[in-house]
């Protein structure tokens, strides 16, 4: 939560806030583009405490104008632009992880389908005492990280 002395404070220190978000977002994007998978939790912990703190002051921002309402139209203004590029930037991210998490969820059904058909069953006996051949089972053992 921000405490800020007066309204002019309160729209930079938001305007610093959703800048900051904007700077992580853009890593990670980048990151995933450059098929770093692990790029998302390089600074998880600081985008995380930021953007949850971005929420609660947007909704406090929200129930009570007033604080800022008394804040210079070049502040509202930069806030206000600061703002949109953010939700334009977390548009693109959820876009690239989407993207991704399809493109991973594509290659594990390949793997999945590739172990069944491969992968046979074990043969048993048939009612009459011969060897009866099962065919193709189902996979059983592909294991899958869930950070992929």
């Amino acid at each position: 939560m921000i405490e800020a002395a007066n309204a002019d404070q309160r729209a930079e220190e938001m305007a610093a806030m959703a800048s900051r978000i904007t700077q992580l977002v853009d890593a990670e994007i980048a990151a995933l583009k450059a098929n770093q998978l692990d790029g998302a939790s390089f600074n998880a912990e600081e985008k995380e405490r930021l953007v949850h703190a971005w929420r609660l002051e947007v909704e406090r921002v929200k129930q009570q104008p007033a604080l800022l309402s008394g804040a210079s139209k070049p502040n509202k203004e930069k806030l206000a632009k600061i703002s949109i590029d953010l939700a334009e930037k977390l548009e693109r991210h959820a876009a690239a992880i989407a993207a991704r998490r399809s493109v991973t969820e594509g290659l594990v059904q390949s793997i999945a389908s590739e172990v069944a058909r491969v992968k046979k069953a074990p043969d048993g006996y048939g009612a009459n005492g011969a060897v009866r051949s099962n065919g193709p089972s189902r996979a059983g053992g592909v294991a899958v990280d869930a950070k992929a």
